[in-house]
Parts: C-alpha cells; structure tokens; sequence
C-alpha cells in the first residue's frame, strides 16, 4: 500500500474515532484509548519514516508537521490525563480533534499531493509497508504493554 493511501485511511480512522469518543455513546474510555494509541503510532510512524524522505521535497512543511506533533502529544497527555466523567473532558477531546483535523487538512491538501508528484510509485509502495510495519509493531506493544481491552483493532485501509 502506497504511504499516501495507507496516511489517508488512518486519518480516517482517526476521525470516526473522534466521531465515536465526542458522541459519548459507549465506552468513551475505551474509544479515548484506541484513539490515542492509534494517533501516538500514527504520528511516530510518520516522523520515522515518512519525514526523512520528504526532507528534501518539502522541509518546511515537515518542521511544521514536527511542530504540529508536539503540541499534538501534549494535547493527548491532557486528554488521557482527564476521566470522561470530568466536565473539561469534552473540551479537551475537542480541542485535539480540531488540532489534529487541522493537520490533516494540510496533509491531505498539501503534503500528500506532493508526495505522489514527487516520488516515485516504488519509493511511495516502501515507504507505505515500512510505516505499516511500524505502526503495527507499536500498536502490538501497546496491547501488551496496556491489555488487550483497550488495544485498537486494525483494518487493511485504516491500520
């Protein structure tokens, strides 16, 4: 799977997430989980090894990205530090939500486009598997570092 389709379906993945956790129908602790181990994944797969490779193409976009992650993370550390049950909750889960909307937004309109004008089919292939391959592994050792009650199940498309 190209690193483009594979980023697509994950950003996708992470907005029903969103969807599921803000519409506070279920276990909203659970889905808070899922979510933010899949984003954690998401986001160090990407700077591993995705970014590297865009260094070149598009340096700025990148240092941006690298920014975005960090607030994102701590953006995520308030959120998990928060029980559902809490009335700042909702705010905080929004507040990541829209960060991170905001930067798939300008992934998908500016950075992905880029990538599949830029390199090539078997370079966007590799780079795809390798994000896989690590995204997976971490999503692994966070069932076992976690349990598996609160580990993110994958799908082909949303990894």
């Amino acid at each position: 799977m190209k690193a483009t389709q594979l980023l697509k379906g994950q950003h996708r993945e992470a907005e029903r997430l969103f969807t599921l956790a803000l519409s506070g129908v279920g276990d909203v602790q659970r889905v808070t989980d899922e979510l933010t181990k899949h984003l954690l994944a998401h986001m160090l797969a990407e700077q591993v090894v995705l970014f590297p490779e865009l260094l070149a193409i598009e340096p700025d976009l990148v240092t941006g990205a690298c920014e975005e992650h960090t607030v994102t993370r701590f953006e995520i550390r308030c959120v998990v530090s928060t029980a559902p049950e809490d009335p700042s909750f909702r705010a905080r889960l929004t507040a990541l939500r829209d960060l991170v909307m905001h930067h798939v937004a300008e992934e998908e309109q500016v950075l992905l486009p880029r990538i599949e004008a830029e390199l090539d089919e078997e370079v966007n292939e590799r780079l795809g598997q390798q994000m896989l391959e690590l995204f997976d592994a971490l999503i692994a050792h966070s069932r076992r570092t976690h349990g598996a009650a609160h580990a993110p199940q994958r799908t082909a498309t949303a990894a």
